[in-house]
């Protein structure tokens, strides 16, 4: 009782009120949408430069250019030579990186409170004075094609993105982010600049700030290195009917050289979009498989000991996604016991009330991560960006405990008979390969 006592009091310090007041958000004349958090608990700033472009956006024959944009932007610039980008930032103690992913490109620099402007000056370079030398491109891509090799050995890589691209007919969720061999073979140097040119730009971009920093400070320094870049909008094509809805179960099996065998199951559901439906499905995905407590875990491993590992989730995404199910089973010959379990867990759902633990179970964890995401301003400014290019606004994140906290069993389970059917269930299972002798 003492620690759920606690826990509701740091709910309640960390409500979505107080973090508004320690947020300032403006928006630059070319269009650069700023977020500045501040947190002074610790002497440093975590900076992310976000643009709205990724994998959702690559047409067939560009798959995985955005990727590819992203090794890139780390190259050259008209003041940064090659190989200085993270240089500059290991003199200055700090580290940096960035990400490609579905809807967005990020990259982010975490420094001392005394050096973290070099951050804008790293960050005002990349989006709008990259270089690209054909020999430079060369070798990095080089470098991505080996990625995309390493990816193509790992055989829970090919799970996953034959997973997905059976999942789907049409919809860009179907391709990998690094993209399909043959288009990042084709890849040339003016292809990655032309996307540049394309995305990069700071209308299409959010800056998130979050630190030890003084708002009228930061933002004198930010006017100074991002006031000066043109911006134009960026036109971007919305996917979100393109998926046709599906008619029938899809099954596959993948042969690969594993010891281990794994199972994907996959259910059609809403995305972020269709707000009702998406937080009635994040409850659910947690109570069938969020952690060692859930029905799948308990059931699987715990019970039958057919498992080692079992997961539920639904996609974060803002189109039609999946919710997902991840299963290690202890062997081959386990997994059909698996799958009738798992359809009894589903039936089960869809036809009985769930109890009012369970739920408060949840919404116990909801808020504790809620909580936590608290303890990094780098975790912060990553959270906050995130929610303000898939939402449009970073409050939605502030919204979210509540919204997850006020599913009913009644929607929980309306959600299961609606959603989690036969027909629109994807199921592939990896297993070891036959030995061919």
């Amino acid at each position: 009782m003492r620690t759920l006592l606690l826990l509701l009091a740091l709910c309640l310090a960390a409500s979505g009120a107080g973090i508004e007041d320690a947020v300032t958000e403006y928006e630059l004349a070319n269009g650069l949408h700023v977020i500045i958090y501040v947190d002074s608990s610790a002497p440093v700033v975590s900076t992310h430069a976000w643009y709205r472009v990724g994998a959702y956006d690559e047409p067939r024959g560009l798959t995985g250019i955005s990727h590819m944009t992203e090794h890139m932007t780390f190259k050259h610039t008209d003041r940064y030579t090659p190989g200085t980008f993270h240089r500059t930032v290991d003199e200055a103690g700090g580290y940096n990186n960035g990400f490609t992913s579905t809807y967005y490109t990020g990259y982010y620099e975490d420094l001392a409170r005394d050096r973290w402007e070099l951050a804008l000056e790293l960050e005002a370079a990349r989006m709008a004075r990259c270089v690209f030398d054909p020999e430079e491109f060369a070798t990095e891509h080089q470098v991505v094609t080996e990625e995309w090799r390493l990816g193509r050995n790992n055989p829970s890589t090919r799970h996953w993105q034959a997973f997905e691209a059976l999942a789907y007919t049409a919809h860009p969720h179907r391709q990998p982010v690094i993209g399909w061999g043959d288009d990042v073979a084709r890849y040339t140097a003016d292809k990655v600049r032309d996307w540049y040119e394309r995305y990069y730009d700071p209308a299409n971009a959010v800056l998130v700030v979050a630190g030890d920093i003084r708002p009228e400070a930061a933002r004198k320094l930010i006017d100074r290195h991002f006031g000066r870049l043109k911006g134009k909008p960026v036109e971007r094509t919305d996917f979100y009917d393109l998926e046709p809805e599906p008619d029938g179960e899809r099954r596959a099996e993948l042969r690969l050289r594993t010891r281990n065998p794994s199972l994907l199951v996959g259910y059609r559901i809403p995305g972020f979009r269709d707000t009702a439906d998406y937080y009635a499905g994040e409850m659910l995905g947690a109570i069938l498989g969020g952690g060692r407590t859930s029905r799948l875990y308990r059931r699987l491993v715990i019970g039958d000991g057919l498992a080692t590992e079992v997961w539920a989730s639904a996609g974060v995404t803002l189109d039609p996604d999946l919710l997902y199910i991840s299963v290690r089973p202890r062997s081959e010959s386990d997994i059909p016991a698996i799958e009738v379990a798992i359809q009894e867990e589903v039936v089960r759902l869809a036809e009985e009330p769930i109890p009012a633990i369970e739920l408060t179970r949840v919404c116990n964890q909801v808020r504790a991560d809620y909580v936590f995401a608290q303890d990094r301003v780098s975790t912060m400014a990553r959270v906050l960006a995130a929610n303000h290019l898939l939402h449009g606004d970073w409050r939605a994140w502030t919204r979210y405990p509540d919204r997850v906290t006020r599913v009913t069993p009644e929607q929980v389970r309306q959600f299961a008979r609606n959603y989690l059917t036969r027909e629109r269930r994807t199921v592939v299972a990896l297993l070891p390969a036959k030995d061919e002798s």
